[in-house]
């Protein structure tokens, strides 16, 4: 008998129904809710778990607490979209209902097997100070109700008797299955352990995937790896790595590394991961987590938690917190560096221009919008130049240095500034979007790009510097939503 069908029900059709229909009935335009970025209905929102394609559909899940605005014994969110761009809340994929869950059910990877939405999780548990953290399967047939695999965990416990354990990566190399999972050596150094399998029931440590030589943190979680333009391409999220000038000033880090992965001998070829070599996807304040997929279209596409560990969630009492990023485009170019760019989809967001026109230093135009894009091109890339968002009591200010050839960016308070060198070829391009309390920067194409959480009110947008800036404004429309019909087969089934 296919272990498939081997299963328990993480929760039946009328929690799924009861659960979904209080989020909706509770879903409204509170202040700072963003319009088209994910978010989730009631609760607090983090690390993307999983991204997958699936009746074709794209389903993106995500570390959920559906209780209140703060961390909690995380569920993982679903959210569907044909488009990339226009989202439907779906219920909770699983939830923490199992001894080896009952304290969460962490982030880890979305895949499709034998035509089954299979979800690998990582389960946690804390007793007496103890935290114990194990890997597990759930699946689906439908892309809506998911059951959890009767002999979980897959995976017990970390070899290295850690307690730190999770994450893990899953993918398909020829006959053979893999999984990275992230954790921390004995000597609290940020480590992968690499896992191989012929059925991914059934796993086999291989040994160290990567790990830190000590200038790297005590801990790594949420890799993700993929082969783009020829390299494979490594994404980590870091804890412990020691501010390095304006490198790495967020409590922990998402960054990645390039290289040549061996399959053979189950590890990267000459690659030392250290913070000479590991470098920062996002430059920004709120960016955290990243997951990536290959679009049916051959795009690598990445999306983020657009937050930070220990932040100052101003909307958590309004019993909602945080969301995640735009999705982007990832390429690689000439130097081994990754580009990041908005799909190009964001474009059908648009409806209505509300600016285009030059302006010079020190001149301004109302925003008119609280969710909107702006395209900022500049007259000349010799001379310092930005923009700053202001409102009562508060700005955001974006500005080049020709002279040291850097872009920063400054939401005010004692840790607001933030800065990546950047080095223009033909002109200064910047393309922003603001959603009520989030802004993301896209710089030229995609060498330099910020996300940011702040809060403004109606906002002024005032050009600075000795150039001038065209500007164009789009508001743009709300793309998250409910599926009626799903509702009501949820409340009928």
């Amino acid at each position: 008998m296919s272990c498939f069908y081997v299963v328990t029900a993480v929760h039946d059709s009328h929690e799924q129904m009861d659960s979904i229909v209080v989020h909706r009935r509770h879903t409204s335009k509170k202040k700072y809710r963003p319009i088209y970025h994910i978010t989730s209905p009631e609760g607090w929102i983090s690390n993307p778990t999983g991204i997958a394609f699936f009746k074709r559909q794209y389903h993106i899940f995500f570390q959920y607490h559906p209780y209140n605005g703060a961390w909690g014994h995380m569920s993982w969110g679903h959210v569907v979209s044909k488009n990339l761009i226009d989202w439907t809340h779906y219920p909770s994929a699983v939830m923490p209902k199992d001894v080896y869950d009952r304290n969460g059910c962490l982030s880890g990877s979305a895949l499709v097997i034998n035509n089954f939405l299979t979800l690998f999780y990582t389960g946690h548990l804390a007793s007496s100070n103890e935290v114990f953290q194990t890997q597990n399967i759930a699946t689906s047939g439908d892309g809506v109700i998911f059951k959890k695999y009767i002999y979980n965990p897959i995976i017990r416990q970390s070899p290295n008797g850690v307690g730190d354990f999770r994450n893990p990566k899953v993918w398909r190399f020829r006959n053979l299955w893999y999984m990275v999972v992230g954790t921390s050596s004995r000597e609290r150094f940020g480590e992968l352990l690499l896992y191989s399998s012929t059925d991914i029931f059934n796993w086999k440590l291989n040994g160290t995937f990567v790990k830190s030589y000590g200038d790297m943190g005590y801990m790594w979680e949420n890799p993700d790896l993929f082969e783009l333009d020829g390299q494979h391409v490594l994404i980590i999220s870091v804890q412990g790595i020691e501010a390095d000038g304006f490198r790495f000033r967020n409590l922990y880090q998402t960054g990645y590394v390039v290289g040549t992965f061996n399959y053979l001998k189950g590890k990267f070829e000459d690659l030392e991961v250290s913070i000479a070599t590991f470098n920062q996807l996002d430059y920004g304040h709120d960016f955290y987590g990243a997951k990536t997929l290959l679009a049916t279209d051959g795009r690598r596409i990445l999306i983020a938690w657009l937050g930070m560990w220990e932040s100052d969630f101003i909307e958590s009492t309004s019993g909602w917190a945080s969301m995640l990023t735009t999705i982007r485009e990832v390429r690689v170019n000439k130097r081994g560096r990754i580009l990041m760019t908005p799909i190009s989809e964001m474009e059908d967001l648009r409806v209505e221009m509300m600016e285009n026109a030059w302006y010079y230093p020190e001149e301004s135009f109302q925003a008119g919008a609280k969710s909107f894009e702006l395209l900022v091109n500049s007259s000349s890339m010799l001379f310092d130049t930005g923009i700053v968002l202001e409102w009562n009591f508060g700005t955001f200010t974006i500005g080049y240095s020709a002279e040291h050839e850097y872009i920063s960016i400054d939401r005010g308070g004692p840790d607001g500034v933030r800065r990546a060198y950047w080095s223009p070829t033909n002109h200064i391009f910047m393309r922003i979007f603001i959603d009520y309390s989030s802004i993301e920067i896209f710089c030229g194409d995609g060498e330099v790009v910020f996300s940011s959480r702040f809060y403004p009110k109606s906002m002024r947008i005032k050009v600075i510097g000795k150039s001038q800036l065209h500007i164009t404004q789009y508001r743009l429309r709300r793309s998250i939503g409910y599926d009626k019909e799903l509702v009501n087969r949820l409340k009928n089934s």
